[in-house]
């Protein structure tokens, strides 16, 4: 219409993942309704997955910010559905409950963090995952708990390289120990594109963002920072 000023919308997805009694709704219910959670509340538990958008104009910014906020539910009937949603551009927020999560516990780790780490690497490896740690008003040891996340993502991570490279290592072996036949023409391909495929894991990397964030979902610390890095 004449007279009328066209504003070009910006849009982003997020996605919220985590175990049963990690936060994820009243984390987002935080987020988007600036509202704590009553503790004497019973929690509430989201079936399949529930969508909020949260519009927010941001200040400098002629365009406003949607935020798609895709929550799942954390039992193992839905770990299946979120591949199916998540691209390579989106966010996601994996929350741990920090009462939950126990230090010095390799598989304290992977049930909280590391199967996530793992499963989004291998579906969406160019995602940005939010590590977010909740429950911080009732933990009087979060902050030992982080450092102990920092260093067991960082092994993680480290491995997942080492994997890698002895992977191409013994793809380059069996390259190596082909003969130049026509009748191993097909094998060489097969493994040239697989060492390709395992080059690209190594390089496109999952982005596991430096920052633990710590959050209250009941006296809303934290959520001020966690919500300027989504909307940044």
């Amino acid at each position: 219409l004449e007279g009328s000023t066209s504003i070009c919308q910006r849009r982003k997805k997020v996605i919220v993942l985590g175990l049963t009694g990690a936060g994820k709704t009243s984390l987002i219910d935080a987020l988007t309704y600036q509202t704590g959670t009553d503790p004497s509340s019973s929690p509430s538990h989201t079936v399949g997955v529930d969508c909020k958008v949260w519009q927010s104009l941001i200040h400098g910014r002629d365009a406003p910010l949607e935020l798609h906020i895709l929550d799942f539910g954390g039992h193992d009937v839905y770990y299946r559905m979120y591949p199916f949603f998540l691209a390579d551009d989106d966010v996601v927020i994996l929350a741990v409950n920090s009462r939950d999560y126990e230090i010095c516990c390799k598989d304290s780790f992977m049930h909280h963090i590391g199967q996530w780490i793992e499963r989004v690497q291998s579906h969406t490896p160019g995602a940005l995952m939010l590590p977010v740690i909740t429950h911080t008003d009732c933990c009087p040891n979060v902050e030992e708990k982080v450092r102990d996340m920092k260093q067991q993502m960082s092994k993680l991570d480290e491995d997942y390289t080492k994997l890698l490279e002895s992977k191409i290592a013994q793809t380059d072996f069996s390259l190596h120990e082909l003969s130049e036949s026509d009748e191993e023409s097909d094998r060489r391909c097969e493994l040239s594109e697989h060492r390709k495929k395992l080059c690209i894991l190594k390089d496109k990397r999952l982005q596991v963002h430096s920052k633990i964030y710590r959050v209250s979902n009941v006296n809303l610390h934290g959520i001020d920072h966690l919500a300027t890095e989504l909307l940044g």
